[in-house]
């Protein structure tokens, strides 16, 4: 019977190849097109044929359709290893990265990566490359432990998680790859040290608003409807509205409260003696699941309304995006406590429930009535310049997914 502790021996042993594996990932861009990139099939060509040599038992792809790239597809890779039980312990990590930004702000080129004082750096290297090659070399490690498996174990390498997730995680919910009392890792937020498993998210709704008005020339304002001037007063009035009726406090998450921001606004016109006749602006909100999306979004068309009666402008506001929250994983459930356990181990800390702002593959893993938990250990250097991993998270990482999936798919032929 072999022992955690030479499981977690053999994971380490692995520290080169898994620096390696991951500069190699990192070499190969995977952008999704709607920032102009080519998407993930050639990413996914590398790490597939890594999984077609390790002892999972089949390696399927499931192909999204997508007009904007090569071959109009995007990859996902379901790997399985096959249990006396069909109950599969899921590890799920995405092979998409966003762009890199302004190169300049770069001190090595993206997709070069370099190993300094521990630390790989290089676009994807934390966001989400780190997690996508611990949780690869944990399943392996344990495969190859010689241990039968008592439920099946699975691997899902995802596309487009950066860009709303209907091509990846959304795809393969629809084809029925997972099955009720399936049990769901997804490394994809963390803390330097660990301390933290996320269980929870916020709704998430971008809004476009469009202010029309009327153009004119700058001395005569009397002959126009500056639309910027109307959409600067909405963007204050719909942020100080907003934060004052949505204002319930959920400890749970950080902030703890709803967040409205205007994010992204448009030129509107390209010289300084013209009175836009149009605006366009953006928000991002993330709301307390404890309150109705709908809700926010009736409360935001009255805005409107009284805002065009007042002001003469035309006002259309268009949903972007909404992804609902789902119910809060277990904090009781068979998953948490092993992962709760399997940190403990390795990093010697106390992982504490949170929930989060952002998005990931684990919300809709909740909607869908699974539980799913989120925890990794990093820098939190997601989508900026210069990210790293550091190495020793990649392995430590590793450890902690391999006791994980040793616990739940192989029970107590390990000693502890």
């Amino acid at each position: 019977m072999p022992s955690l502790e030479q499981l977690l021996a053999q994971v380490g042993s692995h520290r080169d190849e898994m620096v390696e594996a991951l500069s190699e990932m990192i070499r190969i861009p995977a952008i999704g097109p709607e920032s102009g990139g080519s998407g993930e099939l050639e990413r996914s060509r590398y790490l597939r044929d890594i999984l077609d040599h390790s002892k999972f038992d089949d390696v399927e792809m499931y192909d999204a359709l997508d007009e904007r790239v090569r071959l109009r597809l995007r990859p996902n890779i379901v790997a399985r290893k096959k249990g006396r039980s069909d109950q599969t312990i899921w590890l799920v990590a995405h092979m998409d990265t966003v762009p890199p930004g302004d190169l300049n702000s770069w001190n090595t080129p993206p997709f070069s990566p370099r190993l300094v004082d521990g630390k790989l750096y290089g676009l994807g290297t934390e966001d989400n490359g780190q997690a996508l090659i611990a949780s690869m070399f944990a399943a392996e490690t344990l495969m190859n432990m010689g241990v039968e498996f008592e439920r099946s174990l699975g691997l899902v390498l995802v596309a487009d998680e950066e860009a709303g997730n209907e091509r990846g995680i959304q795809f393969l919910l629809k084809e029925g790859v997972f099955k009720p009392g399936d049990i769901m890792f997804v490394p994809d937020h963390g803390t330097p040290r660990g301390d933290e498993v996320e269980i929870a998210e916020k709704h998430i709704l971008w809004l476009k608003f469009t202010v029309t008005g009327r153009q004119t020339h700058a001395s005569r304002p009397d002959l126009g409807l500056n639309a910027m001037r109307v959409g600067s007063e909405l963007i204050t009035f719909l942020q100080d509205f907003l934060h004052r009726k949505y204002n319930a406090r959920d400890a749970l998450f950080n902030p703890d409260r709803s967040t409205f921001e205007p994010t992204k606004r448009l030129q509107t016109v390209g010289n300084v003696n013209t009175i836009p006749g149009e605006d366009i602006f953006y928000f991002d909100c993330r709301i307390l699941p404890a309150y109705d999306v709908d809700a926010v979004r009736s409360d935001i068309t009255a805005v409107l309304d009284i805002f065009e009666q007042k002001t003469g402008t035309k006002i259309k506001m268009e949903t972007v995006q909404l992804t609902r929250s789902g119910p809060p994983s277990d904090l009781e459930g068979e998953g948490m406590k092993a992962l709760r356990w399997a940190v403990q181990k390795v990093r010697g800390v106390e992982p504490r429930p949170v929930g989060i702002g952002g998005g990931t593959c684990a919300n809709f893993f909740r909607l869908a009535g699974m539980n799913a938990y989120v925890w990794q250990t990093i820098d939190e250097l997601a989508h900026t310049p210069n990210e790293y991993c550091v190495v020793d998270n990649l392995v430590d990482d590793a450890k902690v997914f391999a006791v994980v999936l040793a616990g739940l798919c192989c029970g107590s032929q390990f000693q502890a």
